[in-house]
C-alpha cells in the first residue's frame, strides 16, 4: 500500500485492448478529508464513473474504469487530491488554478496497460 495520502486499488489497470471494465478503489490513507479529481491521458478509449468526489478519513470510494476498443498503447489515468474541509460539498473549486496547496495536496498515477 502507498504512503501517499490517497492510495488506489489495485494501483494498475490491465485491461483487454478490445473494451472492458475494471473496478478499483481510492483509499484514504491520512488524517484529512480528501476531494479529488481524475484525468485521463486517452479521453478517446478510457472513461471513469466518477470524475470528481471526495473520500472521508479512513474510507474507500470505488470507481470503475471502463475502456472502448482501440490500439493499445501506454495510457495513464492521474488521480489528483487535495485537503477538503468537512463542509464542502463540491469538489471543483479544489483543482482550480488559484486553489490552495498544502501538505495533502498530490497525484497518484494509474498505468492503464491495455493487451490485444
Amino acid at each position: 500500500m502507498s504512503t501517499q495520502a490517497l492510495a488506489v486499488e489495485p494501483p494498475v489497470c490491465p485491461i483487454s485492448a478490445a473494451g472492458g471494465k475494471s473496478k478499483h478503489k481510492l483509499i484514504n490513507q491520512c488524517s484529512g478529508r480528501l476531494a479529488y479529481k481524475v484525468k485521463s491521458s486517452n479521453n478517446s478509449n478510457y472513461g471513469v464513473n466518477h470524475i470528481f468526489g471526495f473520500v472521508n478519513v479512513g474510507e474507500t470510494v470505488d470507481f470503475e474504469i471502463t475502456r472502448k476498443s482501440g490500439k493499445p498503447k501506454a495510457d495513464k489515468l492521474i488521480i489528483m487530491f487535495n485537503e477538503a474541509p468537512a463542509d464542502a460539498t463540491d469538489p471543483k473549486p479544489f483543482f482550480e488554478p488559484n486553489a490552495p496547496k498544502n501538505d495533502l495536496t498530490g497525484e497518484v498515477i494509474v498505468k492503464l496497460s491495455a493487451a490485444e
